[in-house]
């Protein structure tokens, strides 16, 4: 029996995934309702998709809104992790129960993207997009649940996402309204989910104070904004009140 060697990826890789089998979409078109939806929320944008080039387990595409004068900051979110559902927990809710999601994130206008906005997933600056792609795989990888407080280390040795900074890791969010979820036209509804990037002290932290908490402040910390800034301070180091942690 001959065997294979597998070329490592071309492309950055997160969260540790492991190899897995293809599944096949139960819901490949809920995706473009997501993608539909999104436009709607925010018209009048320019727009890009770039496409999974693994797509093991399933595919999941990453669409780019571009910056308004506005809306001045890009929004990314995913297509196709809704294609299969997420499971609940066995002993935590009812047996049998799915769920169905899809991943959002926003960047500052002046994320060091190519100035032409003819972005390409070579772009080194192109990593949040990399993050969502993998983000989507990964419950569907490892037959997990994922929803708000859902707590994900970049590695086990929380190696940073990129070389320009020294984020690591994530908690899951999600907002009310309108950017909380979207019901399919078959009456289904797909959760949208929002990861917040972490440090590992913030990581850490979180043990101690809950995921509210870390939230919180890291909100406060921002300025009430929940735009991705990849150098913002660490609130997992030094002394905050608000936090409610012991001074």
């Amino acid at each position: 029996m001959s065997s294979l060697t597998r070329t490592a990826p071309a492309w950055p890789r997160f969260f540790s995934l492991m190899d897995t089998e293809k599944m096949t979409p139960v819901h490949p078109g809920y995706g473009r309702c997501v993608q539909q939806y999104f436009h709607s929320l925010f018209p009048h944008r320019q727009w890009k998709v770039f496409h999974d080039p693994d797509g093991t387990p399933l595919a999941v595409d990453v669409e780019l809104l571009y910056p308004t004068v506005e809306e001045p900051f890009y929004l990314l979110h995913t297509m196709g992790m809704s294609a299969a559902p997420m499971h609940y927990p066995s002993g935590e809710f009812v047996t049998g129960k799915e769920g169905y999601s899809e991943l959002c994130l926003i960047l500052p206008a002046d994320w060091p993207f190519r100035k032409d906005r003819d972005l390409s997933l070579a772009d080194e600056q192109a990593w949040p997009i990399w993050l969502l792609m993998e983000l989507g795989r990964f419950p569907h990888v490892h037959d997990m649940w994922m929803a708000y407080g859902f707590l994900l280390p970049n590695t086990e040795a929380n190696e940073p996402f990129a070389a320009d900074t020294a984020l690591s890791g994530l908690v899951i969010v999600q907002f009310e309204g309108q950017l909380g979820g979207v019901k399919m036209p078959d009456g289904t509804a797909v959760e949208l989910l929002m990861p917040i990037l972490l440090y590992k002290e913030e990581m850490d932290l979180c043990s101690d104070i809950g995921v509210d908490a870390l939230v919180d402040a890291v909100i406060d910390e921002c300025g009430g904004s929940f735009l991705l800034d990849k150098d913002r301070p660490n609130v997992g180091l030094g002394d905050y009140p608000c936090m409610g942690i012991p001074l």
